[in-house]
């Protein structure tokens, strides 16, 4: 049950967009590389209901030319080259690891827009969020910046804990280990790294953690580790411990908590940037936008399912409740 409601003026804003896109004789053609596959997940999907909502119609104005990773990363480079090689009016996509090899695969050619998890600058993405400077443009979640808070919020939920897991792509473009690092050591909270480059490695590393006695689990979210929240929920019933993402798809699917951007919400804004590209403007002047929108999801069944009191204070601050 929702709690608050942050869709300020401001988001409202953020959501509306400018003029229609400019007629011409032949459709634009929007390179589109998705992590998963064609049935879409919540991001990939509002995003497309976006472009439609902004007159951005497939099969009308614009053509879409898709690549389809299937959640395995090692393809996410060739399926990139094979996109510029269409030489689309712009390329686009959701999730820092397949914007970079966008960015990297464009040299600069072709604009990239989408959205990412950390910041571009360090990315080296953009040379400002002001003015980016180089071809890539769109909205940054600002997911790993908000590690350390999330790292607060698990301790103020599970006071007990001691030993974090946490789960990551190494491939996936953010900093958010060092963020829960630092937030960790700040709490007296010992933590262990458990990389992953693919499905495959998500068995091996949840048998490593349990051997290490991890009495909570920290996921860095990730177009992998969404396409893996169900089995990371499942393995926090299982062994009864707390999990912790930034995204509301890990609470819905049965994680502990989220606290983050709404990415469904921030993907639609993306729409908005590339009918900006398609009208004519410099993609290098267009503003990169961060999150206006934050929430924390608690799931009170996986609450009472792992027998874990949450205080009535804690509840009346979550924006969603997940019965």
């Amino acid at each position: 049950m929702r709690r608050r409601d942050f869709v300020t003026l401001m988001a409202a804003a953020a959501v509306s967009f400018p003029r229609p896109v400019l007629a011409q004789k032949k459709p634009f053609r929007i390179g589109w590389l998705v992590f998963g596959d064609a049935s879409l997940g919540p991001a990939d999907q509002a995003l497309k209901d976006a472009l439609a909502q902004i007159g951005l119609v497939e099969g009308g104005n614009i053509r879409i030319v898709y690549r389809f990773a299937k959640a395995n990363p090692t393809r996410l480079a060739e399926l990139a080259n094979e996109l510029v090689e269409e030489k689309p009016d712009v390329l686009m996509a959701l999730g820092g690891d397949v914007i970079r090899v966008l960015f990297d695969a464009s040299k600069g050619s072709i604009p990239v827009v989408g959205g990412i998890s950390d910041s571009p600058l360090r990315a080296g993405l953009a040379v400002s969020l002001a003015k980016p400077g180089k071809n890539f443009t769109g909205v940054t979640f600002l997911t790993d910046e908000m590690a350390a808070k999330r790292m607060e919020l698990l301790n103020e939920v599970a006071p007990n804990t001691k030993h974090v897991a946490v789960i990551f792509n190494p491939q996936h473009l953010d900093d958010e280990v060092s963020f829960a690092r630092r937030g960790a050591q700040s709490l007296g909270i010992e933590i262990t790294t458990y990389p992953i480059n693919n499905a495959g490695d998500f068995d091996a590393a949840l048998r490593a953690l349990n051997a290490n006695g991890a009495t909570s689990l920290f996921v860095i979210p990730s177009r992998l580790t969404r396409a893996l929240a169900d089995k990371v929920a499942r393995y926090g019933l299982e062994q009864r411990l707390p999990v912790i993402a930034a995204w509301r798809e890990f609470a819905t699917s049965g994680a502990l908590l989220s606290y983050g951007p709404n990415v469904v919400f921030e993907a639609k804004r993306v729409a908005g940037y590339v009918q900006k590209v398609l009208n004519g403007t410099k993609h290098a002047d267009l503003p990169i936008e961060q999150p206006v929108k934050f929430e924390l999801v608690v799931n009170l069944k996986t609450a009472r399912s792992i027998g874990l009191p949450i205080s009535r204070d804690f509840l009346l601050r979550a924006d969603d409740l997940i019965e």
